[in-house]
């Protein structure tokens, strides 16, 4: 039951994002663009099959630049996919990275979106820095039987708390399997 509520929640609000975002691109007009990736449509043709990296933003970007640089060391031959949210994220992973790596936006965390962006990459893993936790994807990474590794991830009290405060949402999440490796 609370599932169908924060899925159907999410599309309810989404004249709101759509008023955030055009309100936001007047400062920043790169909000303006690629709003079909935020919806699991692509404009270029993504590789498939390798490792999938979410960075939200550049504070995460920044602190996933080692472990993309290892990982295309390590996996020279496999295409590594980062997305994030924020123009700001991307801007920080094309220059990190330029065609290193390919770059989208993680769509809205949506079953429609989320199925055609997973068609789309079919990572075999897949990387999330921090705790950006999206209980849709984690399902449908769950129900492909896609591994999943929290990276760098930490709680602070406060965010602990707002949790806390979800009840049983988070405990769902939280039996979703994945792998927690947290770095101090």
């Amino acid at each position: 039951m609370l599932e169908l509520l924060y899925t159907a929640l999410l599309y309810l609000i989404q004249p709101l994002i759509w008023i955030r975002l055009w309100v936001r691109g007047r400062k920043a007009p790169a909000y303006r663009k690629r709003w079909g990736e935020r919806y699991g449509f692509y404009r270029h043709p993504l590789k498939p099959g390798g490792i999938m990296l979410h960075s939200v933003s550049v504070g995460e970007t920044l602190a996933a630049i080692p472990l993309v640089r290892a990982l295309r060391h390590r996996y020279p031959d496999l295409p590594i996919t980062v997305t994030t949210m924020t123009p700001t994220g991307s801007e920080r992973v094309q220059s990190a990275f330029g065609k290193d790596v390919q770059h989208v936006y993680l769509p809205y965390d949506l079953p429609d979106a989320l199925n055609r962006f997973l068609n789309k990459v079919d990572p075999k893993l897949v990387l999330i820095m921090e705790t950006e936790l999206w209980p849709k994807l984690i399902a449908a990474l769950h129900k492909r039987k896609i591994p999943l590794v929290i990276a760098n991830a930490r709680l602070s009290a406060r965010s602990a708390a707002g949790y806390a405060k979800l009840g049983k949402i988070r405990p769902s999440l939280a039996a979703s399997y994945y792998a927690d490796c947290c770095a101090k």
